[in-house]
């Protein structure tokens, strides 16, 4: 399976000039692996989060600008569900100008993390080690 096919969320892909419709069944293996990952994320289940990545042949960078759980993209996500060892995963394994990027309402993840009371998170704590700037 194609891993930018099995996270699109977008049902009609333009490439060039040609259009490629997404099956039924592709679109709803993405939801299906994107629905996993945020369980995994959710369950602090980092060995089999790292074997879904692996199986799948998915980046880290890629999940974390294309999944979202709850709402929340998968780092907020496990600071929220307290998921330490997938979220330090995350903290080690993200380029830090995809930590520091803003979200939709303008915060980086450390304001997020400040206006809604986790920034004792231990993963808030894993990226500022991470990123010692902040």
């Amino acid at each position: 399976m194609n891993r930018w096919l099995a996270l699109s969320s977008a049902v009609l892909l333009l490439t060039g000039g040609t259009s490629v419709v997404v099956s039924k069944q592709s679109y709803a293996q993405g939801e299906d692996l994107a629905r996993e990952i945020c369980f995994l994320v959710s369950a602090d289940d980092r060995r089999e989060f790292q074997a879904v990545l692996s199986r799948y042949n998915l980046r880290i960078n890629n999940l974390y600008s294309s999944v979202r759980c709850n709402g929340y993209n998968l780092l907020q996500f496990a600071v929220t569900a307290e998921a330490t060892e997938v979220g330090s995963l995350l903290a080690r394994s993200l380029p830090s100008r995809m930590i520091l990027e803003r979200d939709h309402h303008g915060r980086t993840i450390f304001e997020w993390a400040e206006t809604t009371g986790y920034d004792t998170s231990s993963v808030i704590q894993a990226l500022r080690q991470r990123v010692p700037s902040i």
